[in-house]
């Protein structure tokens, strides 16, 4: 889905006065709702305290839409845990040092008593399966129901879209990455009618065109000076609002004031 927002604000003076301008651009967001996402958030960090027998402290990121060059940095040498949803696909990332984390957390190792960097045992995969197919248990809110509660081993997951990860803080220090096959499509929560604007005030002005004229008589003229229109010259005139053409047609006067007799609008012009 794609919104309005804003660049970072780049510092610039003005009048002596420090001011923030922010360019505006479109840009990507995910649609998941706050309300699924903490649900899941809250679901993991139940079974991860069962599963470290201590209360976890954990943070919740919002979820993203990553560009498609940011995918590699995300899951590189990450073990993936898949899930097929009615909704959606779902994925559990770990990366190797938040796999090491999680391992020796269940094992009650302190914390950084292990390297990030080193390969996991026969046993600590195991562990961490598990753990990841626990994890993988609490995602319903965010892609749907489960016909069965296999959790895949898979090494890619090429197409996903979405993507949130939840930081544990204590007892070990751990990042969870959850990434969705698909962003849900908001439901249109009303439309804008013209109904809508017609309270809303523009500038419109007419224009008539006398064709050219050189740039010497241009500066000749002065105040009181008469410039002749022909008759066929009001069939040249021009409704513009804020510098946009909307109708072209010929002027005259109607009833004492002036006015513009529309011959042709925006898309005959």
């Amino acid at each position: 889905m794609r919104f309005l927002g804003f660049a970072r604000p780049r510092p610039r003076s003005v009048a002596g006065r420090s001011a923030h301008v922010r360019p505006s651009r479109f840009e990507a967001r995910s649609s998941l709702p706050t309300s699924a996402v903490c649900v899941v958030a809250n679901g993991v960090r139940e079974t991860l305290s069962s599963l470290l027998g201590f209360p976890v402290a954990m943070r919740l990121f919002e979820p993203s839409i990553p560009e498609p060059d940011a995918w590699p940095a995300i899951l590189r040498n990450a073990k993936l845990c898949r899930v097929r949803g009615s909704v959606a696909d779902a994925a559990v990332v770990l990366r190797p040092a938040d796999a090491n984390a999680l391992a020796a957390g269940v094992f009650g190792e302190p914390q950084g008593a292990t390297s990030g960097e080193r390969a996991l045992s026969a046993i600590e995969c195991e562990i961490v399966d598990r753990a990841a197919g626990a994890i993988a248990a609490n995602l319903s809110p965010v892609c749907g129901s489960r016909e069965a509660h296999c959790v895949e081993r898979v090494t890619t997951i090429d197409g996903f879209v979405s993507y949130f990860e939840l930081l544990i803080e204590e007892p070990v220090e751990a990042r969870i990455g959850i990434a969705l096959s698909r962003d849900p499509i908001p439901e249109p929560l009303g439309r804008l009618e013209v109904g809508h604007l017609a309270a809303v005030r523009v500038t419109a002005r007419v224009s008539l065109d006398l064709g050219k004229v050189e740039a010497a008589a241009v500066v000749r003229l002065a105040a009181g000076a008469v410039v002749p229109i022909r008759l066929g010259d009001l069939r040249r005139c021009s409704l513009t609002v804020s510098g946009e053409r909307l109708a072209r047609g010929t002027c005259g006067v109607s009833h004492g004031r002036y006015a513009l007799t529309v011959d042709a609008i925006r898309e005959a012009i």
